[in-house]
């Protein structure tokens, strides 16, 4: 018979193995799966982080050049611009000469005068800003294309906006050279207001009548040239309309966006306190060295605003605040291309992840059902070893109950054997006497009958619990306790032990004799726990149904229990408190094997103590319990 437990014990060797296996296959293939996808969101971020920066680098480095590129334009201006003048003012100067020479002995001096006015007083340059003026030495204006009515004057007493007597110093720079640069601050025709306007001059002594020929250029005017310069350089760089440079100045006005469909109205013109904020701010970030700068961008024919990063950098002399940014939506469809790639490979690791598990969980399962299979072999080879010590064990207890009956079959003998004898004897000596009358002889016969009968009765007792049960039947537990007390008995009345008994009857289902064979054997040792006690030697058998639709017998004794640090152990094989010549230590064993394997029962053995007539006990009680549909 394979056991509830024992088929447990088999479906954990055959199922754990493979349960593990695929339980700890799944937990490895998700927790890689989790891990692969947290890395992958983690170098999306990565991604992301670095190419935010890499821009930011970028636009910083490209602006900052663009910074320098035109500091350095700037700091060249003073030097193109005099360069530019001398040599307007040598080709005058050349001219001038060359119509002297040609006509100094054919012409008079009024003459020769007139035709170097009429070739230089046309010349114009630097989009029509520059012209060729004559003085003298003795100060008078001998030409001046812008205001022709001043010729013939004399500029010794002219000043400049900062006092400078213009005359007189340009004619001592020549004094001892035959060129010079001067600088001097004068109001701008189209601006009177501001007098201090710079001004850089270059004159050349043109010695045949002791002139000087000479030219101006307003600084400011020249840089405008430059910007003019720069921005049509930068309009030529390479853009896209998401690497382009805008500048901007003080005022508001956008000075250069090379994308045309890309407009920054807000710096156009300025309608709300949001644009005038961001504008301000954008400038006063600029002036403190230029850094970074998010806002919400404008494009042309879309209704919603672009996030953009720009980098800004004040360039103060011209007022003007230089940038480059980037748009965050092309930044993400990066990202989101990348992470099509990244996702792709993702799902190729995974792939081959699952597929190197599944080999791997294949490969163990195919050695773990194996294994299982080594181990339930081993398992059926230990439980038919065990089956046949259990037999062995069986045996015995039968034995040892046999030597118990043998007892019990002595004890009922003797006084049938006795009354059978003394009639025997006392029919021998009447016939001997010849005293025995047919009365007497009829009743000695009818008491050695009745002895024999008993004898057999006896015997058939007994032959009845030694059979071996060939199947489970139902039985009544009041008539399994009488069977049970009438085959023991004898042995308690010799021992002065009192059975008392409150049985509720009920019918139970399994192998009836195994059944009195656990019985007698928690008597027998109830008995021999009582047999050194001298007085009230008392054996308790109760039954009855529980709430929990269990059968419940508990027999109990007032023998003083058992030890608490021995009492985990009694059930075990071979152990016994009892002298070895009295005790084979496998008869509770052999019970709780009945109970719990044999009738899927449980049997506990516990110390209790109780009170009966008034006394109080204390003694071993063993409890039962049988389920009903079991």
């Amino acid at each position: 018979m394979i056991y509830k437990n024992e088929k447990s014990l088999i479906n954990i060797i055959k199922y754990t193995p493979f349960i593990f296996i695929i339980s700890l296959s799944l937990i490895i293939s998700i927790s890689l799966y989790f891990q692969k996808q947290n890395e992958l969101e983690i170098e999306k971020e990565s991604i992301k982080k670095e190419y935010l920066e890499k821009n930011q680098e970028l636009i910083k480095s490209e602006v900052e050049n663009l910074y320098n590129f035109i500091i350095r334009t700037q700091e060249k201006t003073e030097e193109k611009l005099k360069n530019s003048i001398r040599q307007r003012v040598l080709e005058a100067n050349n001219i001038a000469n060359r119509i002297y020479n040609e006509n100094k002995d054919t012409k008079t001096k009024n003459e020769i005068i007139k035709m170097i006015k009429d070739a230089l007083v046309d010349i114009r340059f630097n989009d029509g800003r520059g012209y060729i003026f004559i003085y003298g030495f003795d100060y008078e204006c001998i030409l001046l294309p812008i205001n022709r009515e001043n010729e013939g004057k004399s500029v010794y007493d002219f000043q400049d906006s900062k006092g400078l007597y213009l005359g007189r110093e340009i004619v001592k720079s020549l004094q001892n050279n035959d060129e010079a640069f001067l600088t001097w601050h004068y109001p701008k025709p189209e601006n009177l207001e501001k007098k201090d306007f710079k001004k850089i001059g270059f004159n050349v002594h043109f010695k045949p009548y002791d002139w000087f020929i000479g030219s101006g250029e307003y600084v400011v005017d020249f840089e405008e040239n430059m910007k003019e310069e720069i921005l049509e350089y930068i309009s030529k760089l390479k853009t896209n309309e998401n690497d382009y440079f805008f500048i901007l100045d003080y005022d508001k006005k956008s000075l250069f966006q090379k994308i045309d469909n890309l407009v920054d109205k807000s710096f156009q013109k300025i309608s709300s306190d949001d644009e005038m904020n961001l504008f301000n701010e954008i400038l006063d970030l600029s002036k403190n060295g230029g850094g970074f700068i998010t806002y919400n961008y404008k494009i042309i024919d879309e209704t919603t605003a672009l996030t953009k990063t720009s980098y800004v950098k004040a360039l103060l002399n011209w007022k003007w605040i230089i940038g480059k940014g980037f748009f965050h939506d092309y930044v993400n469809k990066i990202i989101e291309k990348k992470s099509i790639e990244l996702n792709e490979k993702f799902h190729k690791k995974i792939k081959n992840i699952f597929i190197i598990t599944l080999i791997l969980t294949l490969i163990l399962l195919s050695i773990s059902i194996y294994i299982s299979k080594k181990l339930e072999k081993k398992f059926q080879d230990y439980k038919m070893e065990l089956k046949k010590q259990q037999h062995i064990l069986a045996q015995q207890s039968k034995m040892a109950a046999m030597g118990e009956m043998l007892g019990n079959i002595a004890h009922q003998w003797r006084q049938p054997l006795s009354v059978i004898t003394t009639v025997a004897t006392g029919m021998k000596l009447q016939k001997e006497f010849e005293n025995l009358d047919d009365k007497t002889f009829d009743e000695a016969i009818e008491n050695i009958t009745n002895s024999a009968l008993y004898l057999s009765k006896t015997i058939d007792d007994f032959r009845s619990f030694f059979k071996s049960d060939k199947k489970e039947t139902f039985f009544s537990i009041k008539e399994t306790f009488e069977k049970v007390l009438k085959l023991t008995n004898s042995q308690f009345k010799n021992h002065e032990i009192t059975i008392i008994k409150e049985i509720d009857d009920f019918q139970i289902y399994g192998f009836k004799n195994e059944f009195i064979q656990v019985l007698i054997n928690i008597l027998n040792n109830s008995k021999d726990a009582l047999i050194n006690k001298k007085e009230n030697k008392l054996i308790f058998i109760k039954t009855f149904e529980d709430d929990e639709n269990n059968f419940v017998i508990k027999i109990k004794d007032n023998g003083g229990g058992i030890e608490n640090k021995i009492l985990d152990k009694v059930c075990e094989p071979y152990f016994t408190t009892k002298h070895q010549s009295t005790g084979t230590g496998i008869g509770l064993y052999m019970a709780e094997e009945i109970i719990e394997k044999h009738m899927n029962g449980i049997l506990e053995i516990n110390n209790c103590k109780f009170s009966y007539e008034n006394e109080e006990y204390v003694g071993a009680e063993v409890t039962i319990l049988l389920n009903k549909e079991s």
